[in-house]
């Protein structure tokens, strides 16, 4: 008995070391690329790789397999997106597979309520960073199919740890409203310099969805805790996004993508 638990233990340990040697050789790999291959398709390539297991099933459940895995694909693809960008520095491109290797060890594991809200976060702020930093001469309706399929993956991660029974219809409406904002996004392109990589630049869109998102998180939460939104739990927050991008919109419109 003793022998056959030191044996799972060994299994187990074996599992983990793997786990992390894996996962940090992808981001490495990634990293590997940006500096050897020009073309990024390679590098997006090894991200849809990694997913294999999405289809290791019945066809039935790819699908569902699919839209479980899409912020973590998001993830992926942004992050090589953002490498591969012409003016992005070497150490944007070291911080980016940093981001990347913790994402895929640490972050992508946790199962928590509040885990898969931060993870829905990171798929917004580095999936739409990404869309507007690379989308500039795409036809509009790329840009707005995109936008549709960041909302509704990100809502829909979010309220499934909520398990909401009407979880397709909400991640559909958010996915429109995101939709809406990149059509007009396309047409309003603002960006802003990170301090000391200037070389990367944070779009105002992304800023304005995070705040949209935040506001929205908090009326969720209210309603679902209380069964009606309680003013008081969301006054504050709508108040603080609202005037941030009121700021943003009159003040912070001078430096173009």
């Amino acid at each position: 008995m003793v022998d056959f638990l030191k044996i799972v233990r060994h299994k187990t340990l074996f599992s983990e070391v793997m786990y992390y040697v894996l996962n940090i050789g992808l981001a490495a790999a990634i990293f590997i690329l940006s500096q050897t291959i020009q073309s990024p398709a390679l590098a997006i390539a090894i991200v849809l790789l990694s997913k294999w297991r999405v289809l290791a099933v019945r066809p039935r459940y790819w699908w569902t397999n699919i839209q479980a895995n899409t912020v973590d694909i998001i993830v992926g693809v942004s992050i090589v997106a953002l490498m591969y960008l012409p003016q992005i520095s070497l150490a944007a491109q070291v911080i980016l597979a940093l981001i990347y290797a913790i994402w895929l060890v640490i972050i992508k594991p946790l199962s928590k309520r509040w885990h898969m809200m931060v993870q829905a976060i990171f798929a917004i702020g580095l999936g739409v960073t990404a869309l507007y930093s690379v989308s500039y001469e795409w036809p509009v309706f790329f840009v707005v199919l995109a936008m549709l399929v960041i909302g509704y993956s990100s809502a829909r991660h979010f309220l499934y740890s909520y398990e909401e029974q009407q979880i397709v219809l909400l991640s559909a409406i958010w996915g429109l409203i995101f939709a809406e904002i990149g059509w007009l996004a396309q047409h309003w392109a603002f960006s802003y310099s990170l301090p000391g990589l200037s070389s990367l630049k944070i779009p105002q869109v992304t800023v304005i969805v995070l705040l949209l998102s935040f506001v929205s998180e908090r009326v969720y939460r209210s309603w679902f805790e209380n069964k009606r939104v309680v003013p008081a739990d969301v006054t504050l927050p709508v108040v603080f996004s609202a005037l941030l991008i009121l700021v943003i919109l009159l003040f912070f419109n001078s430096v173009t993508i």
